[in-house]
Parts: structure tokens; C-alpha cells; sequence
């Protein structure tokens, strides 16, 4: 499960296994779409723009890939 802090709310922002994001604070949730449409819970708002970054098409990384790519 990925998790991240929202840098300005304090909110933590967790990928779950159904692929729906859980926003957490101070014992509140709520439970958004990857655009952070909201679902369920008492927290009624989340950032969108973190709840796409996380929840969104994940992409391989091309440094990596170039790095192993040189030593392999």
C-alpha cells in the first residue's frame, strides 16, 4: 500500500488494496476515488491532485531501467 503525507494538511493518503484512496486526520476518514470524488467516511474533501498521483497509471521507472540496461 502506498501511503503519503499531504505536505500542507497533515493528511495521510492511502492507496488500498480495492484501489480507492483513504484520507486520514486526527482519528477522522474518508474513503475517495482516484479523483478524489468522495465515497464514504467523515472527511468529506481531499486533494485531487495527490489522490490521482497516487491511485493514477503507474509508470515504469527510465532511469532504473537505463541503469540496468548498463549492467546487466
Amino acid at each position: 500500500m502506498r501511503t503519503i503525507k499531504h505536505p500542507l494538511s497533515g493528511a495521510l493518503y492511502d492507496l488500498t488494496v480495492e484501489g480507492t484512496i483513504e484520507v486520514t486526520k486526527n482519528g477522522r476518514r474518508g474513503v475517495f476515488t482516484e479523483h478524489g470524488v468522495w465515497l464514504e467516511g467523515d472527511i468529506r474533501q481531499a486533494d485531487p491532485h495527490l489522490c490521482l498521483w497516487i491511485a493514477g497509471k503507474q509508470f515504469p521507472n527510465r532511469f532504473q531501467q537505463a541503469a540496468e540496461a548498463i549492467s546487466g
